[in-house]
């Protein structure tokens, strides 16, 4: 065969091979969730499991920042002293990935190991919301 034929087929297969591999979820559209108070956490909670049960499949990241890193943290509970993390381990296990802010957590005088099992961090929450929807056109909800 000769180049001028290669170079084509090489490139459609690199594309198609590009178009079939994921990766992270980033990189393909999803819904990213902007938490910024623990305030009607389990109302919160129930309305991003409601969203990914009806959007199978879709990505969905759980951004906490300021006070709603506050429910992510390990001894978290609600007013009726039922436990936070019994809830994100649900979301989690249902596949939506649920981050906290590392500034925010550092602020707070904390660190990664005082999160609940699951709970990922990331450096700038504000950050990585602007990313998804700037670099990765992600749906953006503030609740």
């Amino acid at each position: 065969m000769s180049r001028s034929v290669l170079t084509p087929l090489t490139l459609l297969f690199l594309l198609l091979a590009a178009g079939l591999s994921h990766g992270s979820d980033a990189d393909r559209y999803g819904v990213a969730f902007h938490v910024d108070s623990d305030a009607k956490m389990n109302r919160i909670l129930r309305q991003i499991g409601r969203h990914h049960a009806a959007n199978d499949g879709m990505p969905t990241r759980v951004i906490l920042i300021a006070e709603g890193v506050k429910a992510a943290l390990d001894s978290a509970t609600d007013s009726s002293g039922g436990a936070y993390s019994a809830q994100m381990e649900q979301l989690i296990a249902a596949g939506v990935r649920i981050f906290a802010c590392d500034t925010t957590l550092t602020s707070y005088g904390l660190d990664a190991d005082d999160l609940a099992l699951g709970i990922e961090t990331i450096p700038s929450g504000v950050a990585e919301l602007a990313r998804l929807q700037i670099s990765h056109q992600w749906a953006y909800i503030k609740l």
